[in-house]
């Protein structure tokens, strides 16, 4: 384990170039997440789940340049930077998936500049994926009927999982992590701490809070939900739809959320009111939600005389 902290610049330098002459991965990734908690938008509240995604993509690009040719890591090569960007593509990666990988590989080249080993960005030239598929189709939202599908087949448990991702709209870092000494039934809010480590107040539906009533008291000791893996989670929520006769695919877990805000949007027709409740930074990620299937805009505009008086003729 490398205290970076306790080093100075001078013996930081000469480690770094150690690990770069003897293709020491392991020293570079920890380099790399290092000055990330440092530097990155999240600072020393990086999330594991951010820590680990950069973790993989700093090994599968040190991997690829390991095979092509090491000497030119510390270069200005934007030809290697794409061309790796292009082979992810080539494997059938999803454009959030590469750009994913890219923010890894820009880390790692701002650790490297960081360190004194080199000036290069060459990262910096290259273009993020584009995106093929509106957000709104890349995860389904479980529907109405879908839900309450879900509820009928699962036990108490298992409902109260189904309710806190899409009623609250707990993402599944969330889910897992939710104690409780966060939870006041009394004012029927609970606190969540979710992306980029914001902590946030959301209040219960009457569902909700009925399900976490009923827990007796003497099982609420740490955590809401019993289940610690996300693995687990989504192997149960998949057992579920097979019961239900619910799709899975497309959906996942995260389309809990997805449901919460499509649904109360629908109920209430407020962005506003969606956007506090699942904590979005601004309404434009909630307008993502107040689409409109193909369906109900041509139902719409059936009837629709958009101020045109019909001529009454005799």
């Amino acid at each position: 384990m490398i205290d970076w902290d306790d080093l100075s610049k001078k013996d930081r330098r000469k480690l770094v170039e150690k690990a770069l002459k003897k293709r020491d991965v392991d020293t570079l990734v920890s380099l790399t997440l290092h000055n990330l908690m440092l530097y990155g938008r999240g600072g020393s509240d990086t999330s594991p789940h951010t820590l680990r995604s950069y973790r993989a993509g700093v090994r599968f690009y040190l991997g690829y340049v390991i095979s092509r040719d090491w000497d030119r890591l510390l270069d200005h090569d934007t030809d290697l930077t794409v061309g790796y960007l292009r082979d992810l593509r080539k494997q059938g990666l999803t454009p959030g998936t590469v750009n994913a990988r890219r923010s890894a590989v820009k880390a790692l080249y701002r650790a490297l500049r960081w360190a004194g080993v080199t000036t290069a960005d060459p990262i910096a030239d290259t273009p993020r994926a584009q995106e093929t598929v509106e957000r709104w189709d890349k995860r389904e939202a479980y529907s109405r009927e879908d839900i309450a599908a879900l509820l009928a087949v699962g036990d108490p448990w298992e409902q109260l999982f189904i309710l806190l991702g899409a009623h609250a709209g707990l993402r599944m870092s969330e889910l897992v992590s939710l104690t409780w000494d966060r939870v006041n039934l009394e004012t029927r809010v609970m606190v969540v701490t979710g992306k980029g480590r914001k902590t946030a107040s959301i209040h219960l539906s009457a569902a909700l809070h009925e399900a976490l009533s009923r827990v007796p008291v003497e099982e609420r000791r740490h955590h809401v939900l019993p289940w610690r893996n996300p693995k687990s989670v989504r192997l149960l929520l998949r057992s579920l739809c097979l019961m239900a006769g619910v799709t899975y695919e497309r959906r996942q877990v995260h389309g809990l959320r997805h449901s919460c805000a499509t649904l109360l949007l629908e109920d209430t027709r407020d962005l506003y009111v969606v956007a506090r409740h699942m904590r979005h930074s601004s309404t434009s990620t909630t307008e993502t939600y107040a689409k409109t299937s193909s369906q109900r805009i041509a139902n719409a505009l059936e009837g629709w005389t958009g101020g045109v008086v019909e001529r009454v003729t005799n």
